[in-house]
């Protein structure tokens, strides 16, 4: 957390990153910067925004009246709030010119959502994406990647069909209690799914992409085990980071090993529980190669 100390002797503290955010705050500063980059307002509109609501601060008609009155002391104000925005929410941004939100939080800040005021309720993953199969994963990340090369609205839409499901009554394998995606179901849910806010869509967007790159990079603590991710994604002669395979080559090459059976009974596991069998059969891989190394 930032401390900021006000002229006054008031004291107030506002986060210093996107893990230190509830899922209200995640969902309100998403939902600014989309309302921001609709109405053309600049990003320093969008900074002054956020930090007003991490203080408490509400820009009313009285502020307006104030700011006529007193322009020189506006002005002033206006020229200290830029220096907190510049010291305190640095975070909030991409490094480089143009660019976007530094999303990095795991935490699903919309567990749900109902596409119109009476329409179905549809459940997404919990935080991290610890109750998805590794096909849902699969297919939402591969759809999202269209969508980053694409910007089709289409594509987006089928990535959330794939992480954001109707409620059922019975659990899948992973524990999720969801309906399962079906070919000729899923052209029906992305014609709800269409109906979403934009704003809606771009925080599903950002959060995903932020457990794509968490999942391909980190190294992660499963049943006791330290499971470095970097080194499973990345292929002979690359470095640790450089991902040489897609989603699809990963499914074929568990697939192949028999370690869970076929294709379609991996896309079934569990995503996490497909991690600790890739990690085994790595393990095992680079243990055979040191001995054969030997002989």
């Amino acid at each position: 957390m930032t401390t900021i100390t006000f002229g006054n002797g008031t004291i107030r503290e506002i986060p210093s990153s996107w893990e230190e955010l509830t899922a209200k705050e995640i969902r309100r500063i998403v939902k600014t910067y989309y309302r921001c980059m609709a109405e053309g307002k600049s990003l320093l509109e969008f900074n002054v925004r956020v930090l007003f609501y991490f203080l408490g601060i509400d820009h009313d008609w009285r502020s307006i009246v104030w700011e006529r009155l007193h322009p020189e002391a506006a002005k002033d104000r206006d020229a200290n709030i830029y220096m907190l925005c510049e010291r305190c929410l640095g975070w909030l941004f991409s490094d480089g010119e143009g660019g976007g939100l530094a999303f990095s939080s795991l935490v699903n800040a919309l567990p749900t959502f109902r596409t119109g005021f009476c329409g179905r309720r549809w459940i997404g993953p919990a935080d991290g994406l610890t109750d998805i199969s590794f096909g849902e994963f699969r297919r939402a990340a591969t759809a999202l990647n269209a969508f980053f090369k694409s910007q089709r609205p289409d594509d987006i839409d089928e990535c959330i069909a794939f992480l954001y499901r109707p409620r059922s009554r019975k659990a899948n394998k992973s524990g999720r209690k969801v309906r399962g995606v079906t070919p000729e179901g899923l052209a029906r849910d992305k014609r709800h799914i269409a109906r979403l806010a934009a704003w809606k869509k771009g925080l599903i967007a950002l959060w995903f992409a932020a457990c794509v790159k968490f999942v391909q990079s980190a190294t992660i603590h499963i049943d006791g085990e330290d499971i470095d991710m970097g080194r499973l994604y990345s292929g002979e002669g690359t470095e640790k980071g450089e991902f040489a395979f897609s989603w699809n080559d990963l499914l074929i090459e568990v697939a192949k090993e028999q370690s869970i059976g076929s294709m379609e009974r991996v896309d079934e596991e569990p995503l996490y529980s497909v991690f600790v069998i890739m990690w085994h059969n790595y393990k095992e891989r680079k243990r055979l190669e040191r001995r054969s190394s030997r002989t």
